[in-house]
């Protein structure tokens, strides 16, 4: 039995596993802000995230949670181009969306990190 099953730790590690990658899609865009053609990527998660939000469970009476493992998936804009050698980079919006997703980063590994701590303290007895 995973003792970590009926906990939001999954739902965590998939929001960091997620957030990492779209750190290294926006690193990415950024470095080759200056190469001819190049079309931005962007990862798109965020109805899978949703979903998996609104189906955690609650109670012990509602559907079983598995967890969506789906991070995301990586889609290239095609649809635009900002600079004359054709690439779409927008560095102002790699900037901000780099910016959010530290943000949100740092919030899961905040929320994770909190709960190892509580199953610290049950462990210990509740001598935390």
């Amino acid at each position: 039995m995973d003792l970590f099953y009926q906990t939001t730790i999954p739902l965590l590690e998939t929001a960091l596993n997620r957030s990492s990658l779209t750190q290294r899609v926006i690193s990415q865009n950024i470095a080759n802000v200056d190469t001819p053609n190049y079309k931005a990527k962007r990862v798109v998660f965020n109805d899978h995230l949703e979903m998996a939000i609104r189906a955690l469970r609650t109670d012990p009476r509602h559907f079983s949670f598995k967890g969506d493992t789906s991070i995301g998936r990586i889609e290239t804009d095609n649809s635009s181009t900002v600079q004359n050698n054709g690439n779409n980079v927008d560095m102002d919006s790699e900037m901000i969306n780099l910016a959010k997703n530290q943000i949100a980063y740092q919030a899961y590994s905040e929320a994770i990190s909190r709960k190892f701590n509580e199953w610290k303290i049950v462990l210990q007895g509740g001598q935390g």
